[in-house]
Formats: structure tokens, sequence, C-alpha cells
């Protein structure tokens, strides 16, 4: 049986956008995928709520 991979990230850790519409922005990961991570912003909406999105790995860098 292969050995399986621990994962680079965790939930909680914090990441920062280096592709797209919020380029430069951070966010802290809700969870990790093979492919994606699920993640929400710092920043708060008019209504009060926070973005999230799925990003490519390709798309953020880890802060550390």
């Amino acid at each position: 049986m292969a050995e399986q991979e621990e994962p680079l990230l965790q939930s909680g850790d914090t990441v920062k956008v280096i592709e797209g519409e919020y380029k430069g922005k951070k966010a802290t990961v809700i969870s990790a995928y093979t492919n994606s991570i699920s993640v929400e912003f710092e920043l708060k909406m008019d209504d009060g709520s926070k973005p999230r999105t799925v990003l490519r790995h390709s798309e953020y860098e880890i802060i550390k």
C-alpha cells in the first residue's frame, strides 16, 4: 500500500492570493482538496458576510 502524503495546508492556515479577482488579499483555509482549496477572506461584504471561494493550488502562496 502506498504511503499517504501529509497535506501541506490544514484548515485555519492563512494564504495570500496571487492570481484572479482577489489578488493580493489574505484568506483562511476552510478545506484542502486534491487540486484546490476552499477559503474565506478576511474582508467583509456590505451585508457583513465574508466572501468564500475555491482556489487552484497555482493561485495562492502559503503565509507562515
